[in-house]
């Protein structure tokens, strides 16, 4: 394969990236709210998922340096908190998590690639989706776990 040959191939695969981004992203803000009203599957959080191991991590680092994209296609901006009655922390609850299951989905945006690229690119991109996908992953369980302690002691 060219030298242009892979560029073009770079370019498509980057642009089904972002499609699929866009796709997975612009409906998230009009999924159902019950569908996430509890932690489930991935988002259940374990005896792992503590605030100093996320810390620990640098996600204090990535929480101020990530842009905030949650508003991008109609959706809440997570950036701050709404308000601090248990009502505005729940539904900033629900946000959170929908930004979860858009990440936890994105990690599957290479797929697609397999048909078009050999095994080497695809494994390639598979990683950076992966690992970029990850970071935010981290900052948003941090944020679940820190707004679910909150409302744990409010709700006391």
């Amino acid at each position: 394969m060219d030298m242009g040959a892979l560029a073009r191939l770079i370019v498509i695969d980057i642009l089904v990236i972002c499609v699929t981004a866009i796709v997975i992203g612009g409906s998230a803000p009009r999924w159902p709210t019950r569908w996430l009203q509890r932690d489930r599957g991935p988002l259940t959080l374990t005896r792992y998922d503590t605030v100093d191991r996320y810390r620990r991590l640098g996600v204090t680092w990535w929480v101020r340096v990530l842009p905030e994209g949650g508003s991008w296609l109609g959706g809440k901006s997570k950036s701050t908190l709404p308000g601090r009655d248990v009502e505005s922390l729940q539904s900033y609850l629900v946000e959170v998590r929908r930004g979860e299951w858009v990440h936890w989905l994105m990690m599957f945006a290479w797929l697609p690639l397999v048909f078009l690229n050999p095994w080497w690119l695809t494994a390639l991109f598979a990683v950076a989706v992966f690992c970029l996908n990850a970071v935010f992953l981290l900052v948003l369980r941090y944020n679940q776990l820190r707004l679910t302690a909150l409302l744990h002691r409010m709700q006391r």
